[in-house]
């Protein structure tokens, strides 16, 4: 019998604790200034598409942690096909029998893509069993509430898990909930980790929020994107635009600026920046990815969609991503 422990990807760092439970970081967190970045901090710490992978003919897998009262739950994956969706608010310890899988079947665990979570133990133990470990493209992805899709039913239905698993991707999910304000930490993170693909879905936190003007979006944007391409000068790199969220494309907030008018000079920007000589840099036009009619029936509260609506986003991003790779 071999017992081996989960290997994570998706993370930047990992923290264990003296007791051995284990806490995650999606961004690098010598960057936060506290207290001022602390809600960046908290979403920076869920576990959006982090996942762990094992070759097994079958076993038990064990698993133990902790998650807040908001925490989504865990999906088991056997061969690519959802086996187990397991809870994780509270304290919680699963032990789950795989029986009766082919040889060298390929088993996955993902993590819950919103809320608090430790995890104490994630193993696999059997005859046969050993770490499984990824290839493909590695393809980082930044957003906001949009892309950390807390309102999916679990972690493999958020668009970017879908995108992943259908295009043979290694999935970096850089999704922060109300987050995504271009923040020089999360350009840094993007900068200091391996990527074949990089896409950035941005604006619709800054509308929200009211963060940036006319005078600032622009550059804030342009700066975001410099510091990536330092690091990153011929990777192709895709600049998303807000989706459709009708009550907002044409109504101004704080700084007089509609959901609309954060598109355009999404989409301005790039321009710009491609005119100047970054050919690897593209832009999809958000406003083409749900149309009106599914907006409105798919986004029950006008911003976020659904499980269904996430898996339109997939459908029609897949190939619009895949298309800008070598």
């Amino acid at each position: 019998m071999t017992s081996v422990a989960a290997q994570w990807s998706g993370m930047f760092s990992i923290h264990e604790s003296e007791d051995g439970a284990q806490s995650f970081q999606r961004l690098d967190p010598t960057g936060y200034v506290p207290p001022f970045t602390d809600g960046l901090a908290n979403r920076a710490a869920m576990t959006a598409g982090i996942r762990a992978a094992w070759r097994s003919n079958g076993g038990t897998l064990t698993l133990e942690g902790h998650g807040g009262e908001d925490c989504e739950p865990y999906d088991v994956l056997i061969n690519g096909e959802l086996a187990h969706r397991l809870p994780a608010i509270g304290a919680h310890r699963h032990v789950v029998e795989l029986t009766g899988l082919a040889p060298d079947s390929l088993v996955q665990l993902w993590l819950p893509h919103f809320g608090d979570l430790t995890i104490n133990q994630a193993t696999l133990d059997g005859e046969s069993v050993t770490t499984a470990g990824e290839d493909g493209p590695r393809w980082i992805t930044y957003g906001s509430s949009i892309t950390h899709c807390q309102q999916a039913d679990g972690p493999t239905q958020t668009w970017p898990s879908l995108v992943a698993r259908e295009n043979g991707w290694r999935l970096t999910n850089l999704g922060l909930a109300g987050e995504c304000q271009l923040d020089p930490m999360a350009a840094d993170t993007i900068a200091q980790t391996p990527a074949d693909l990089i896409s950035l879905c941005v604006g619709i936190n800054s509308y929200n929020a009211s963060v940036f003007n006319e005078r600032s979006y622009g550059p804030a944007l342009s700066g975001f994107i410099n510091t990536v391409r330092r690091a990153h000068p011929t990777v192709p790199l895709v600049v998303i635009t807000p989706v459709l969220s009708l009550p907002r494309e044409g109504k101004a907030n704080a700084v007089g600026w509609t959901l609309a008018d954060y598109r355009q000079a999404t989409a301005q920007v790039v321009a710009v920046m491609h005119a100047q000589g970054d050919t690897n840099l593209h832009v999809i036009d958000g406003a083409t990815v749900l149309t009106a009619q599914e907006a409105a029936e798919r986004m029950p509260d006008t911003l976020h969609p659904d499980t269904a609506g996430y898996a339109l986003m997939a459908e029609r991003l897949a190939p619009q991503l895949a298309a800008f790779l070598p």
